[in-house]
């Protein structure tokens, strides 16, 4: 169910603080950095640093992906929050041409131990296991 007003796009702050942290408690994690709203840093050991975006679209579309960008163009990975939000698969493919991570809340926690392909292309091994049936 989607959300009207405020947390239409912008995600509730408990979802912002849980992402933290769950990040925060990842080994790899050196530091989250809470630069606004819909903006974090996450520093990590070893691998490059992430530039995310945070969002609460109910179903993240190329245009979302679009519109994100405008307003931050230096982002390398979009979260979209809430256990229900979901994206298209062509914003996903979009996104990976661009060499942006496009996530839910939980594959992103999975994502955020990679680098490169294995970030962008990364799913739950959940998922992995529903695609291959």
């Amino acid at each position: 169910m989607s959300e009207s007003g405020k947390y239409e796009k912008v995600p509730r702050p408990e979802s912002v603080k849980a992402l933290i942290q769950y990040l925060s408690s990842n080994p790899l994690v050196l530091e989250v950095e809470h630069l606004s709203e819909q903006k974090i840093i996450v520093r990590r050991i070893g691998k490059s640093d992430l530039q995310v975006f945070m969002t609460n679209v109910y179903i993240v579309g190329i245009s979302d992906v679009h519109d994100i960008l405008s307003v931050a163009p230096d982002v390398n990975a979009i979260v979209t929050m809430s256990a229900w939000n979901g994206y298209t698969q062509d914003a996903k493919d979009s996104c990976k041409r661009q060499k942006i991570g496009l996530f839910l809340f939980a594959e992103f926690l999975g994502a955020a131990y990679y680098d490169g392909d294995k970030f962008f292309n990364y799913t739950t091994p959940d998922k992995s296991k529903k695609d291959k049936k």
